[in-house]
């Protein structure tokens, strides 16, 4: 049969109306024939598809840091925090004060002893009345049905309700700015905020709005806050010394759409909470003897929020990557003492505030501090309202408190071993390092991450290549420190 000129033009309307029908009707674009050959069976974006960069000839003394046995070590943390989950803890994790910040140190001081550690011993604190849940319900209500969304948590630190709840009217503020007001009626309301992340920083717009205080002096009785501008994380975010609650992005915007559409929607929040005082938790000290007193430090923090994989479970692996790398180089080719220091932390703990606060006896003999917290999570990009994992490891902020010669060292190890950095260096440490970070030389590279202190803070996000190249340039940076004497490491005098 002939296909007349008129025919195929027929054929070609009716089908493109048919695939115009089929679009308007929803149907999805058909899977690529390739598949998606970067993620496994899981759709986690597989360990063998991250960019690798071989080692030099000169640097295969670092081919002992393997990041397949550095993610087995945050595995064996990131199972500690499942534990304190699975004993029924709500806010879950290895938070000080907690069995599962207990249940840390033993794994810290376990390995300090395994690699035959020096004057291994644990330095107790007194904690602050830290903030416990016992129960909590969130439910909202609209067009006479109720329901629950999965990401709804209560915030940190809030005070117990009354045994039947608080029930309140919600209202759409957007940032929460003043702007966001106009026109609004919020008066004994439950305003409904949205706090977005700003790239690799933990400050977000909620903060730097102050729209949690701006909602209570509007007359607002509670906050509810919307994390992010992807995916659904869970957040627990405190709102200040008022009730609220956190959901994640897509459970935001389903109480966007409904308010947009004029319904009335109300949340119901029920919480039982304490403050638990006399409570203790201890940092974990270890020496790893050289030819010399002069000391490294290398700290990591053990506390975390959930399952905690970038922080500080990366951290603690990477910490013991490099005992396993040193302990293993004979003690006569040690130039200087190693300290090891899985501290108690900043999450309700003094972290390194005692250092700071004895820093005449305690650093006397440091010649050079390194903070390993947060070192190394999977690049990504937003795309939509999904946040995309690539490839790569994220460039990571960074600081350096030293002389240009011991700088050099450090920029050198991070173009050996692939640690993109930002661009320009930042004016000050955070974290850990944050309260020692001009007592001595210093050093620290570090991420904040969207999924940070959520619940999705898990060890998909923390690649094995990440921690392998962090952990060989640290190494790096101690050996090249090593060849140089304290007075050739120390910062020139700062110029009023």
């Amino acid at each position: 049969m002939r296909t007349t000129p008129a025919a195929l033009r027929l054929a070609l309307a009716l089908g493109l109306a048919l695939a115009a029908l089929a679009t308007a009707a929803g149907a999805q674009t058909p899977p690529n024939p390739l598949g998606q050959p970067l993620l496994d069976a899981n759709g986690i974006l597989r360990e063998d598809a991250y960019i690798h960069i071989p080692l030099r000839p000169d640097d295969t003394r670092y081919g002992r840091i393997q990041g397949d046995r550095l993610k087995a070590w945050l595995m064996e943390v990131d199972a500690i925090s499942l534990a304190d989950r699975d004993r029924g803890n709500l806010f879950w994790g290895r938070n000080v004060g907690t069995q599962g910040h207990v249940e840390t140190q033993d794994w810290v001081e376990r390995y300090f002893r395994q690699y035959g550690l020096q004057d291994v011993h644990r330095q107790s604190f007194d904690l602050s009345p830290q903030w416990q849940a016992r129960s909590w319900d969130i439910d909202f209500a609209s067009g006479g049905r109720s329901f629950t969304l999965e990401s709804a948590r209560p915030p940190e630190d809030m005070e117990s309700t009354p045994p039947a709840g608080l029930d309140y009217e919600l209202v759409w503020v957007g940032l929460g700015s003043d702007a966001d007001y106009l026109g609004r009626d919020v008066r004994g309301k439950a305003v409904l905020v949205q706090d977005i992340p700003l790239p690799g920083d933990i400050r977000h717009t909620l903060a730097i709005e102050g729209a949690v205080q701006r909602a209570y002096a509007k007359g607002a009785a509670a906050v509810g806050i919307v994390y992010g501008i992807s995916d659904n994380l869970a957040m627990w975010q405190d709102t200040g010394d008022g009730p609220g609650f956190n959901v994640g992005y897509e459970d935001g915007m389903r109480l966007r759409e409904l308010l947009g559409q004029g319904e009335r929607v109300t949340v119901h929040i029920r919480l039982e909470a304490e403050q638990v005082d006399g409570l203790t938790a201890a940092s974990v000290w270890g020496t790893l003897p050289g030819q010399t007193e002069e000391e490294i430090l290398v700290i990591a923090h053990m506390d975390g929020f959930f399952q905690a994989a970038s922080d500080n479970a990366s951290g603690l692996a990477a910490m013991v990557g490099l005992l396993d790398y040193f302990a293993q180089i004979p003690a006569s080719e040690r130039r200087r003492t190693i300290k090891f220091l899985g501290s108690v932390g900043h999450h309700g703990g003094p972290g390194t505030t005692w250092l700071h606060d004895n820093r005449e006896s305690a650093l006397a003999n440091t010649v050079f501090a390194i903070n390993l917290e947060h070192v190394a999570v999977t690049r990504t990009k937003y795309w939509g309202p999904r946040l995309r994992m690539m490839n790569a490891v994220s460039p990571m902020r960074w600081w350096v408190y030293a002389s240009p010669a011991a700088l050099e060292i450090v920029l050198d190890a991070f173009n050996r071993f692939n640690v993109d950095v930002t661009a320009d260096m930042e004016p000050g440490a955070s974290g850990e390092m944050g309260r020692i970070a001009r007592d001595v030389p210093s050093m620290q590279v570090i991420t904040s991450p969207e999924i940070k202190h959520t619940e999705q803070d898990t060890p998909e996000w923390v690649p094995a290549v990440g921690l392998e190249q962090i952990t060989r340039a640290y190494a790096r940076i101690i050996d090249g420190l090593n060849r140089l004497d304290r007075q050739q490491i120390q910062p020139a005098p700062s110029v009023p």
